[in-house]
This record gives structure tokens, sequence and C-alpha cells, in this order.
């Protein structure tokens, strides 16, 4: 079930993205399921540095796969937050964790990817940027509402 506009909206709103890292690839859709693209956006980080949770909720994976270690948060509205490309990890699943809460380390990169109902969203659609849960700036992105006719 694809999730609707509202849905999608009020996952993203209180998503914590880092200012201070620099984007190296952003958010690119890929045409079909497995077609190339970028389902999340990549940021280059000092290695070491401490990697924070973009959003509140209960961490339900840790580990490794194809060697690069992820960090997945599930929010209360059940939207996965996927925190990758870590150098270690601080939590382990059934952990609950608030954003900004610190996770893990990096290893030089950082991804964070936003999943609803198996769709992949752009983690910048509807998020907030600050270097802390303190310091959140919100961000707004106007989306076309198709459905309605006059």
């Amino acid at each position: 079930m694809q999730p609707t506009l509202i849905e999608i909206v009020a996952a993203l709103c209180a998503l914590l993205l880092p200012s201070h890292f620099v984007v190296v690839d952003s958010y690119r859709p890929p045409a079909c399921t497995w077609c190339a693209g970028n389902r999340g956006i990549e940021y280059v980080t000092p290695v070491g540095v401490p990697i924070v949770a973009a959003e509140s909720g209960e961490v339900t994976f840790v580990g490794r796969v194809a060697g690069v270690m992820y960090v997945v948060v599930r929010t209360p509205n059940n939207v996965l937050v996927t925190h990758g490309k870590l150098g270690s990890a601080y939590v382990r699943p059934g952990d609950r964790v608030g954003a900004g809460f610190r996770i893990g380390t990096s290893s030089g990169n950082l991804y964070i990817g936003v999943r609803k109902d198996g769709v992949y969203l752009d983690p910048n659609g509807c998020g907030v940027v600050g270097k802390s849960s303190q310091s959140l700036v919100p961000r707004a992105k106007l989306l076309p509402i198709h459905s309605w006719r006059p």
C-alpha cells in the first residue's frame, strides 16, 4: 500500500538532518525498483565523529550488510530511518533513541535513508536541519496535489 501525501509529510516533519556535513550525493529516486539511483542522502564526514539518530524511535537493526555498518530506527508512525556507512554502533536492536541521540561514529561517510511501507522517500521532503535537537530550524517543501479538480 502506497503512503498518502499526508502520511509522507507527517512522517518526515521531525527528521533531524546533519547541517555540519557536506552532501556528496543527494536523493535521486530510481526510475524503477531495480534501477540505479540514490535512495537517500550521502554525506562526507570526518572519521570517528559522533553520529546521532535523525528521528526518535526503536532501533530495529544494527549490523553489517556487505561489510557496511547500518543502524535502522523505526519511528512511532512506522517510518524506517536508515543510518549507514557507520564506523561503529553504540546501540542494539530494541533500544529506544531520541532524535539527536548518539548512535555511533562515522567511517568518513554517512548515509541517511527513509522508507514508509517499503517506499523510499526523499529525506529532504519535510525535515529540519540542525546540529542538535535543541537547534532545529524548520524547513518546508511545497508539494503539488493533482487529485483535486474544481
